[in-house]
């Protein structure tokens, strides 16, 4: 291994150099560490000049973000540099943290394809396209799900456990109301009733959020959590193992649903099922892609987590504008459903506005 110009090179066997005789692509790229408190919506703001750019960052970093919702302290994010604006590029620079990734193929591939090339108006119309060779997958991330808002019957699901105490003691004391625990901090729990425990089962933390009227409360997880130990006439002793928002005492806990994830590709459909937006979660301006949004059909319906919903926007956008067609405004695939409601996340954006009450219709079927 040598140093060449803040490159590593590494040898490469004569018969891999023979499989990669086209010429490396080297691409500056600015490296951020993430921070307490930064959000994809920020960081966007401070390098792309645009927050609405974010989904740009996340597609770059599927191997790190799993949920773009949520990003942890020590994660490195990597930006392309052709696209970060010139002052914050200069100021990465300065740091250190502009970096070079080689990018090589093999003799005879199609040319690759570009980092950010495309303004957000295109690459949220083209969610499914590869970017720096990745694509969505086919199916349903396992992520998407866990992270996922359900509804339940109104005032949260019967029968949960709770999150009675810390197993480690802070140094300075403080209030039940003041404690927010992380990833790999150990809690004791009491088991949701009915249920016998063993180790290494997992459990999911939650708070209840907004009451949807006739239809039931929406449930917000808050992050996931595994049994370390179990001594009789003891709590249940757990570690966070996953975060989605602030974990605290006396979080309500539910089993988590180890169902089958589909690994296939929705099926189109014709004349689906009609259906409803009902809630859209944490009621942003403008929801874009990855956000979780609430829809009236429910297990009844026949509906399963993978299918695909096309959200149609029926409106002109100006009182004075005579009508016109109903457009597609944007696609989102099931993550959850109850005998309430059914939760998607969109998926594909292509026009600007997602809200309550907007009409909606099964597009897609997953194989069953």
């Amino acid at each position: 291994m040598a140093l060449f110009g803040g490159l590593l090179a590494f040898a490469v066997p004569r018969a891999a150099q023979a499989q990669e005789i086209v010429p490396a692509d080297t691409t500056k790229e600015v490296v951020h560490t993430v921070r307490k408190g930064d959000t994809l919506w920020d960081l966007a703001q401070t390098y792309l000049k645009d927050p609405f750019r974010w989904p740009e960052i996340f597609r770059r970093n599927t191997a790190v973000v799993e949920n773009p919702h949520w990003i942890y302290p020590g994660e490195v994010i990597r930006i392309s540099g052709s696209e970060v604006r010139a002052d914050a590029l200069s100021r990465a620079d300065s740091a250190g943290l502009v970096v070079s990734t080689i990018r090589t193929r093999p003799a005879g591939a199609a040319a690759e394809l570009t980092v950010f090339a495309s303004p957000l108006s295109r690459a949220a119309a083209t969610i499914g396209a590869q970017v720096v060779g990745r694509s969505r997958a086919p199916g349903v991330r396992r992520g998407e799900v866990e992270a996922a808002p359900w509804v339940d019957r109104s005032g949260g699901p019967r029968g949960a456990g709770r999150i009675v105490a810390s197993v480690d003691r802070p140094g300075i004391r403080t209030s039940t109301a003041e404690s927010r625990y992380q990833l790999n901090d150990r809690l004791y729990i009491e088991a949701p009733s009915g249920l016998r425990p063993r180790l290494g089962d997992r459990f999911i933390s939650y708070v209840l959020g907004k009451e949807i009227t006739e239809v039931g409360q929406v449930v917000i997880p808050t992050g996931i959590v595994r049994i370390e130990a179990a001594n009789a006439g003891q709590p249940l002793e757990v570690r966070i193992i996953r975060q989605f928002g602030e974990i605290r005492l006396e979080q309500a806990i539910l089993p988590l649903n180890e169902d089958f994830y589909p690994t296939a590709s929705a099926v189109q459909i014709a004349n689906g099922l009609p259906g409803k937006v009902l809630y859209v979660h944490r009621e942003p301006v403008l929801p874009s892609i990855q956000y979780y949004v609430v829809l009236s059909p429910t297990a009844g319906s026949g509906v399963h987590v993978g299918d695909e919903f096309s959200f149609i926007d029926e409106s002109t956008g100006r009182e004075d504008e005579r009508p016109a067609p109903p457009v597609r405004a944007a696609i989102g695939q099931v993550v959850r459903v109850t005998p309430y409601a059914t939760t998607a996340i969109i998926v594909n954006h292509t026009q600007p506005t997602v809200r309550d009450d907007m009409t909606v219709r099964l597009s897609a079927r997953m194989p069953r």
